[in-house]
C-alpha cells in the first residue's frame, strides 16, 4: 500500500452495519452541495462494493442468499474477501484513481478497512492486506491508502435495534449479533494499528455525529 500521491483527497467511511456511516456520508454530500458548491463540484462520491462490476453484484447475491450456486456459509472468510478485493481493484481503476488524477476529492462509503468483516481476529489483518496487495500488484493498479478513514463506532446491540427499526432485509452478516460484535472490535483494533483512522462515536443524534464528521473532514478538504 502507498500514500495517495494526488492533490485530491481520498476519504472512506466505515463501520459495522447500522453504525450510521451511510447517513453521515449522505449528510456530508448534502452539506457540501449546500454550503461549499465549488468544493462539491470537485468531489466524487462513490460506494463499495460497486455493482457496476459483476463482482459487486455477486457479493450482494451471496450476502442476501440469492447466488445460484454458492452459499456464503460454505465459503472461507478469505474466499469472500477475495471477491471484495477483486471489486476494489476494479473500483480503484475505474472510479478512484481517474478522479484523483483529475484533482477531484474521492469520498467512498466503505473501502479498505472493510476487511474487518473478513477476519476472525486482528492477527489476520496483515496476512489479508498482504493478499490484497498482491491482487492490486497483479492487476497493475496502485493500492492507495486513504488520506482519512472515518470509523463510526456504535455497540452491536444498538446497531441491531436500528436495523430492526428500519425494517430492512438483513443480510448474512447483519443477522449474526456475535459477528457484528467481533467486527466492531476488529474496527477499533484496526484504528489503533493503521494510519489515518478516526474513530467517531456514532451513538448520538445524527446532527451531533455530523458535527464530529465535519470536524475531521473539513480540514482535510481545506474548508
Amino acid at each position: 500500500m502507498i500514500a495517495n500521491p494526488y492533490a485530491g483527497k481520498f476519504i472512506t467511511f466505515e463501520g459495522i452495519d447500522a453504525s450510521g456511516k451511510s447517513g453521515q456520508f449522505t449528510r456530508l454530500k448534502t452539506w457540501l452541495q449546500a454550503y461549499h458548491e465549488k468544493q462539491f463540484r470537485k468531489t466524487f462520491f462513490t460506494k463499495e462494493p460497486d455493482i457496476e462490476h459483476k463482482s459487486g453484484r455477486e457479493i450482494y447475491d451471496l450476502l442476501l442468499g440469492r447466488h445460484p450456486a454458492l452459499k456464503i456459509e460454505d465459503l472461507h472468510p478469505f474466499e469472500m474477501q477475495s471477491r471484495y478485493f477483486r471489486n476494489r481493484v476494479w473500483h480503484y481503476r475505474a472510479r478512484v484513481i481517474p478522479n484523483l488524477a483529475k484533482e477531484f476529492h474521492v469520498i467512498s462509503d466503505r473501502g479498505v478497512a472493510s476487511l474487518c468483516f473478513g477476519v476472525s481476529s486482528p492477527a489476520e489483518f496483515k496476512p489479508l492486506i498482504g493478499i490484497e496487495e498482491q491482487a492490486f500488484l497483479g492487476a497493475d493498479v496502485p493500492f492507495l491508502w486513504p488520506d482519512a478513514i472515518l470509523i463510526y463506532d456504535v455497540p452491536a446491540d444498538a446497531a441491531r435495534e436500528r436495523l430492526l427499526a428500519q425494517g430492512k432485509e438483513l443480510d448474512a452478516f447483519e443477522r449474526d449479533m456475535s459477528f457484528q460484535m467481533r467486527v466492531r472490535d476488529n474496527y477499533l483494533t484496526f484504528a489503533g494499528e493503521y494510519s489515518n483512522c478516526h474513530v467517531i462515536d456514532g451513538s448520538g443524534q445524527p446532527e451531533e455525529v455530523f458535527a464530529k464528521t465535519k470536524g475531521v473532514v473539513a480540514p482535510i478538504l481545506g474548508l
